[in-house]
């Protein structure tokens, strides 16, 4: 019963501090997956990580908020994102034919403590 409860806590922490999604890119190599994340108006930044299993297509993934656009490779690693509050629209794709699976982790920040952070998948 302790280890059920335990359990439980853990999911419970990491649903209020960590938030993921993913999906799979099709074989086309145009193939694109397309999010919006909006942060609370209190939030100063938002973090995000994106990941793969594979190595060949090469995929990364493009964080634009008003005129600010970065470009995160699997290979990077987290980043944090100092644009404020508001959408922040991700754009996940590849460099080549074949089937890809990703995850991603993003949240929202404000001077470390986490803010309120919503997904929409786009397309």
């Amino acid at each position: 019963m302790k280890r059920f409860i335990f359990l439980m806590l853990m999911g419970l922490s990491l649903n209020v501090f960590a938030h993921d999604d993913g999906g799979i890119l099709g074989e086309n190599a145009d193939a694109v997956d397309y999010f919006m994340v909006s942060c609370s108006a209190d939030s100063d930044r938002m973090y995000f990580n994106i990941s793969t299993s594979t190595t060949k297509p090469l995929l990364s993934a493009q964080v634009v908020k008003g005129t600010f656009a970065t470009n995160i490779p699997t290979s990077r690693g987290g980043v944090e994102i100092s644009q404020g509050g508001g959408s922040y629209r991700i754009t996940v794709n590849k460099n080549g034919f074949g089937k890809v699976g990703y995850s991603f982790e993003y949240h929202c920040e404000n001077g470390g403590e986490h803010t309120e952070t919503d997904i929409t998948r786009l397309q």
